[in-house]
């Protein structure tokens, strides 16, 4: 695989210019670990630098970290954050994000010895992206939308019901400025951190269980899959938790994806209440992101696609950085269908909305953590 010797424990970071997976991968991995070794509690933090706290758990009877209400905020100093992690015996996944660090403006001296406190406590994984103008759009996207995750299916509606009707246009400078921020990104983690493991979007998401149980604290260890834990594969859950996500923006599913979605409507909901418990146990910040929109679904939400291929195509070759790779129309369609295969299934030529018949408005609001 793609990471490097090291001793087992689970101490997970992971390093991100965000609108990569991070979320979602800090969360299963998360999840996976205390399957893997339950005697050995692993509690998720989110992003490190934006406000940690120490406090009983009752659940668990013992001190934790975690992040609580009006927690957040630049306001903990590096070494107090240290601390922190020294001060309890749990494990912990986390992700530090590098425009946070930008943001928070410490001293360079402050930031070496951060540094040098995470490569020598935490198994580091580095996540990236090939594709860096899907990775340009989908932030020229949040920023529109003023959200990079949702967690429910109301949410995402909420969020991208008018941008999915009326579409957006993003400016070069928006373009340019994720660009240069992914490049500095590479650049930091290049320049201060022994990286463990790569993180490929492209690649290692579309299989990210295998990617997550073949990590080096994970695999000389008992192997429990999702579907071990659930009853459901992650492939079948995930696809679900997207599925059903489109369910209120009037989305036609051909009839296999409806008899998907029926044959699988109890088991996802089921390991949804299991994930809430996660939550309220104080193991988890939040639940698993949706997935907000494939690349062909990016195409038709952003109305001046054409102009950002040409200011993405422009910056790579001005730049030549030595990742990332210019498009056309033709590659980027074909992305875009390989991608939509992953998701959507079955004859399109029967396509149409779910009806009461197909799902009962009662399992469709249950499955969303609803109950009336």
């Amino acid at each position: 695989m793609h990471d490097s010797p090291i001793n087992t424990f689970m101490n997970i970071l992971i390093l991100t210019p965000d609108r990569v997976g991070s979320t979602l991968l800090q969360r299963l991995v998360t999840i996976y670990a205390n399957a893997i070794d339950p005697n050995n509690l692993t509690v998720n933090l989110h992003e490190l630098t934006n406000g940690i706290v120490k406090y009983h758990n009752e659940f668990y009877n013992r001190l934790l970290l975690g992040k609580k209400e009006k927690s957040w905020g630049y306001h903990q100093p590096l070494s107090q954050i240290v601390d922190l992690l020294e001060s309890v015996d749990h494990d912990k996944t986390s992700r530090l994000a590098h425009y946070h660090i930008k943001n928070r403006q410490d001293s360079l001296p402050d930031q070496l010895s951060f540094y040098e406190y995470l490569n020598d406590n935490f198994f580091i994984i580095s996540a990236r992206r090939q594709n860096l103008l899907e990775h340009a759009l989908s932030w020229g996207i949040s920023v529109e939308s003023k959200k990079l995750n949702v967690y429910s299916f109301e949410e995402k509606y909420r969020v991208f019901r008018d941008i999915a009707n009326k579409g957006i246009e993003i400016d070069e400078n928006t373009l340019v400025k994720y660009l240069n921020q992914y490049a500095e990104y590479t650049n930091w983690v290049d320049s201060h951190f022994r990286v463990n493991a790569y993180f490929d979007y492209e690649t290692d998401l579309p299989n990210i269980e295998n990617y997550i149980l073949d990590l080096n604290p994970f695999r000389s260890m008992n192997r429990v899959t999702w579907k071990d834990q659930f009853d459901i594969s992650w492939n079948d859950w995930n696809k679900m938790h997207y599925l059903l996500s489109l369910v209120p923006f009037q989305k036609e599913f051909t009839d296999d994806e409806k008899q998907f979605i029926q044959d699988n409507i109890n088991l996802y909901t089921v390991t949804r209440v299991k994930i809430q418990d996660f939550q309220d146990t104080g193991m988890l910040v939040s639940g698993i992101p949706i997935k907000l929109q494939t690349l062909g679904e990016k195409s038709k939400i952003v109305h001046n696609l054409e102009y950002c291929m040409n200011v993405y195509n422009n910056w790579i070759t001005t730049y030549n950085p030595n990742f990332g790779i210019t498009y056309n129309h033709n590659s980027l369609a074909q992305l875009a269908h390989s991608e939509t295969a992953c998701w959507n299934f079955g004859k399109v030529d029967t396509m149409s909305a779910l009806a009461n018949t197909d799902l009962l408005k009662l399992k469709f609001q249950q499955s969303d953590l609803k109950n009336d």
